[in-house]
């Protein structure tokens, strides 16, 4: 039996050939995003864990604070300088160094262009001390005011040089420098660029705090552990430091890195387990077909004496042969996948060329356990059935062994559909909490795609023959030909359909939810927005006081309205308080009240938005207790309640307060964005062309009008839907590979079909239209069926959704569409090779095919 199985799949291997390509196009994702994660993982900790010094000393916080809520804000914590004495004199320091190293800076050229990062990484600026993880290639060393270092590859992709004249811009003004240097790193350059000044220069004009560092740096002597330094230096200073060890650094970092690569990674991750998903419909299909189609050799093989486990151990041989090949195949391409990424990483600037790739044990047990298993999953009820043939099928001429009525299968679809389509209904009118809302959502979604799958065969005689139903009008005999092939297999078109619909209904609920988001911001811009303009700082930093400064100078504007964020603490969770001019709030931003107004911000009290109010039972007049990052604590009370903005959820920002109440808990709190809004009378494209003079040289600052605001938020969302979209394009290609597949099986099943009717007088062009419209009808079916589940999901969802302020719901009717519309053209172009192999088909030969 192991030699027959090995005899059938290298005699059946052409018939294998998508499904293989179905296995190695899910395992190669998965293993792909396996190897990357990891390599980029190793990259960054070791960089990290290289650079960290023996022993680091910082300011104590409350709480460690997310690294993106920490930039709103602004605060840089410090040290005074003379705590380097009193580390330099513990025994076991071998020497003491004081860093300033500053995120918020921005570097530009004698034309005022940005000499930074285009990827969205970080200019870091830090004060020149020896360090033996840098050194200079060219040049000298900043020892003055005005002279500045840059680091190797920043130069060479701005065409900086020495000599060359910049300005560092920060929160505390600017500051001119000329390039004296050019250095690189021992390690690799995760993509930022480095900036280096002379110490007095970095604490007074970059830091804004003379004789004040971030961070003190301890190397230790020849014999002496990190952890014995550690300790005392703790005993030195006391408790009121953070003191760590390299390891500890080490540690902290890669805990960081692994936590955000490990979103990016699951959802990578997601998406490749979508795909496997579908493949499973495909593999399903050709083994279904392939047992059909041998129905007689196995009938024969039955009355050799060949029991049912022997068939279906057969069978399965088969698949795992198919897995293997496929799982090598894929794990192959997975790793050339990662080496693409990396490559295509590195031409951003982020080093990786010495780092190699990253190659666990898992990834090759997750390619061969994914490849292998879903295929034997794919495999067992297809073996199941073809154990079931009987011996004296060797002696029918039946294609295919009988198959079970649809009873049983329609009456189980239905309970779970209507199931399914009762808990999405919960979901969208149960507002009371999100999770019993989400809840109701995940099962009906879940229960939903089962009916849909159960109910596909059924489903496929209905809905196909009613899309067939002007076929025999517009294509006469060949039309009603295609139809009723459609529908002869009501399991396999089902399958067949079943993998789009999977895909697609990804595609619509996501579709309706993008465009509800975008239609509630835009609703909530018009309602809210009241300022002519707004003041932002690129890459989530501070504008600074000087751009403050500058726009209260400019004629025509009659209002600025300062927005500022601190990190809070709330009973352990962490939120952003944002303070405000709440004199002139309401023309800047038009709250939208449950109760209270800005008055009642003003008195000192916190606004907070309705989803936490009701969330955490707060109401007007209730006590909060806020911790800060620099350890103040304040309680507040609740003097007004908010509608929540679109797309916030419970830490979405909208907790505010007046700016003199935020300025009292935290003081180091940087202006993040301005409003304005223009006097009277005023000509705004006078102010404009005066805001662009004005901040001609704070390339760091976007100045838009509520047009170009709305036109940013919309751009994010589509940024995110096209991404969304192309990693479902993966399942989608699986999908239309599942189509080619059926069809092309299809053929060789109905040879003597397709050679009879050649043989009365049907023309080459008429077979191949047949299998188009054959094709067309099974994708415009797959695509009905998943977009109308996609509506349901996204129409359910989007209610849930109410909660954190999607009210708005919107369907994109063009989207959906264009997709339908799409689906057929994949119909048509999936049946082109099938179609090109029937209208081959030798007539003689095909009649003669048993």
């Amino acid at each position: 039996m192991i030699k027959a199985s090995l005899r059938n799949f290298l005699a059946h291997k052409g018939r294998m050939a998508l499904s293989t390509l179905a296995v190695l196009l899910g395992v190669a994702f998965v293993s792909g995003t396996l190897v990357f994660s990891d390599t980029i993982n190793l990259a960054f900790t070791g960089i990290s864990s290289s650079t960290a010094a023996d022993v680091t000393i910082k300011p104590k916080q409350a709480f460690t604070p997310e690294i993106e809520d920490r930039a709103l804000s602004g605060e840089v914590p410090t040290l005074p300088a003379s705590i380097v004495a009193k580390v330099a004199a513990v025994p076991g320091v071998q020497a003491a160094h004081g860093q300033v190293s500053l995120q918020n800076l921005t570097v530009v050229d004698k034309d005022n262009k940005p000499v930074g990062p285009t990827t969205g990484a970080p200019t870091l600026g830090q004060n020149w001390y020896d360090n033996p993880q840098v050194r200079l290639v060219q040049g000298h060393a900043p020892t003055k005011a005005g002279e500045l270092v840059i680091d190797q590859a920043s130069a060479r992709h701005k065409n900086v040089h020495p000599g060359d004249a910049l300005h560092v811009l920060t929160p505390t003004g600017s500051t001119p420098a000329t390039v004296v240097g050019i250095v690189t790193f021992s390690t690799g350059n995760p993509g930022v660029t480095m900036v280096y000044v002379d110490t007095a220069t970095a604490q007074q004009n970059l830091l804004g705090k003379p004789g004040q560092f971030t961070t003190i740096t301890a190397d230790t002597a020849p014999g002496t552990t990190h952890a014995t330094v550690q300790q005392r230096i703790h005993a030195a200073l006391g408790d009121s430091f953070s003191i760590a060890t390299k390891e500890e650094q080490a540690q902290s970092a890669a805990q960081q890195v692994s936590s955000f690569l490990g979103v990016v990674t699951y959802a990578l991750l997601g998406f490749a387990g979508l795909a496997v998903l579908v493949g499973i419909f495909l593999i399903l299909n050709t083994f279904s077909m392939l047992v059909a189609q041998r129905t007689r050799e196995l009938g024969l093989l039955r009355a050799l004496g060949a029991g049912r486990r022997q068939v279906t151990r057969s069978v399965l041989t088969e698949a795992v042969l198919l897995g293997a090949v496929g799982s090598t195949l894929g794990l192959g391409a997975g790793i050339g996948l990662a080496a693409l990424l990396k490559s295509l990483i590195s031409s951003f600037g982020v080093d990786l060329s010495g780092t190699a790739l990253v190659i666990n044990p898992l990834t090759p047990a997750a390619a061969y356990g994914v490849g292998v298993l879903v295929t034997l999953v794919a495999a067992y009820l297809p073996a199941r059935r073809a154990a079931r043939i009987s011996p004296m099928a060797a002696l029918r001429e039946a294609a295919a062994p009988p198959v079970a009525p649809l009873g049983r299968r329609t009456a189980l679809g239905t309970v779970l559909l209507t199931a399914g389509l009762g808990l999405l209904y919960g979901a969208a009118t149960h507002h009371a909490t999100l999770i019993t809302a989400a809840g109701l959502l995940g099962g009906g979604i879940v229960a939903s795609l089962v009916a849909l799958v159960v109910l596909g065969p059924p489903l496929s005689r209905l809905v196909v023959h009613g899309l067939g139903a002007p076929f025999p009008k517009l294509f006469g005999a060949v039309g009603r030909i295609s139809r009723l092939n459609a529908v002869r297999n009501p399991r396999r078109t089902g399958a067949t359909a079943g993998a789009l619909m999977i895909s697609l209904s990804l595609v619509g609920a996501i579709a309706v939810l993008a465009a509800s988001l975008t239609m509630s911001i835009n609703r909530d811009v018009d309602n809210t927005f009241g300022a002519d303009y707004v003041l932002t700082g690129n890459g989530q930093q501070p504008i600074g006081h000087e751009v403050t400064t500058k726009v209260h100078t400019i004629p025509g504007i009659q209002s600025v309205t300062r927005q500022r964020y601190a990190v809070a603490h709330l009973n352990g969770f962490q939120l952003v308080l944002a303070g405000v001019d709440v004199a002139t709030v309401d023309q800047a931003v038009k709250p939208q009240y449950v109760a209270g107004s800005t008055a009642d911000v003003a008195a000192g009290k916190v606004m907070v938005d309705e989803t936490t109010a009701k969330a955490d039972g707060l109401r007007i007049g209730s006590p909060v207790e806020l911790h800060f990052l620099n350890g103040n604590v304040g309680t507040l009370t609740v003097g007004a309640i908010s509608k929540p903005p679109a797309g916030a959820g419970k830490d979405g920002g909208s907790w505010e307060v007046s700016l003199d109440t935020l300025t009292k808990y935290a003081p180091e709190a940087q202006d993040f964005t301005l409003y304005l809004n223009t006097a009277p009378g005023a000509d705004k494209k006078q102010v404009q062309t005066a805001l662009d003079t004005a901040l001609a040289g704070h390339p760091q600052v976007t100045v838009q009008s509520q047009a170009d605001y709305k036109n940013q938020i919309t751009g994010q969302v589509n940024t995110v839907l096209y991404l969304v979209y192309a990693l479902l394009a993966l399942a989608i290609l699986i999908a239309v590979l599942g189509v080619i597949n059926t069809l092309s099986l299809s053929v060789v099943e109905r040879t003597r079909e397709i050679g009879l009717l050649r043989a009365i007088g049907t023309s080459r062009r008429q077979i191949g239209r047949m299998i188009r419209l054959e094709s067309v009808l099974i994708a415009v079916h797959g695509a009905l069926l998943g977009l109308g589940l996609g509506l349901a999901w996204g129409i359910a969802g989007q209610k849930v959704l109410t909660l954190y302020g999607i009210t708005a719901l919107s369907i994109p009717w063009t989207t959906i569409l264009a997709v339908l519309a799409g689906s057929a053209v994949a119909g048509l172009a999936s049946a082109i090779l099938p179609a090109m192999k029937a209208a081959r088909t030798k007539v003689l030969t095909a009649i003669a095919t048993a």
